[in-house]
């Protein structure tokens, strides 16, 4: 099964509604087919079964008379779990450019990589920014992007990346 940590690109959550997932991460809900209205509860469980992240949906728009697209915030108790996934997706980035783990010498990688992270964690969590400590994330970020590197090297994995 794959983890839900790799998972990018539309999913179907259900008959005429999707989810776009990036590096496990929900980020918009996209219906084709208004004939059968969907409650916000309802969306929210299926993107929860396929990405285990709790959300709510917001800011509804209107593309057509059948089409209709929500933006997704991922639950703020969840900044972590997110967090995590984009330190693996972007372990697997490294992987994917240079052939080798990180190791101490990669400190700009991993400073750009963190900030660059940080800040798409807060935008998918909706959480002002500012709010939080950034620099009290980043020894444990640095750490599971290393110990990722390292596990997929040794298990001889090409991983395959998707460039947002």
């Amino acid at each position: 099964m794959q983890s839900k940590a790799t998972l990018t690109g539309w999913k179907r959550v259900t008959p005429a509604l999707d989810v776009e997932v990036r590096h496990g991460i929900p980020v918009h809900v996209y219906c084709s087919d208004y004939v059968q209205p969907y409650h916000d509860r309802q969306i929210t469980d299926r993107i929860r079964a396929v990405t285990g992240l709790a959300v709510s949906v917001h800011d509804g728009a209107k593309l057509s008379t059948k089409e209709h697209e929500w933006s997704v915030c991922v639950d703020k108790n969840k900044f972590e779990e997110v967090l995590h996934r984009l330190a693996l997706a972007s372990a697997a980035i490294f992987v994917d450019r240079f052939h080798k783990p990180i190791d101490d010498s990669a400190v700009d990688w991993n400073a750009a990589e963190f900030s660059y992270d940080f800040n798409h964690a807060i935008e998918h969590c909706c959480i002002p920014i500012g709010t939080l400590d950034k620099q009290s994330y980043f020894d444990r970020y640095a750490k599971v992007m290393k110990n990722e590197s390292v596990r997929l090297i040794d298990a001889g994995i090409s991983p395959l990346v998707e460039a947002e």
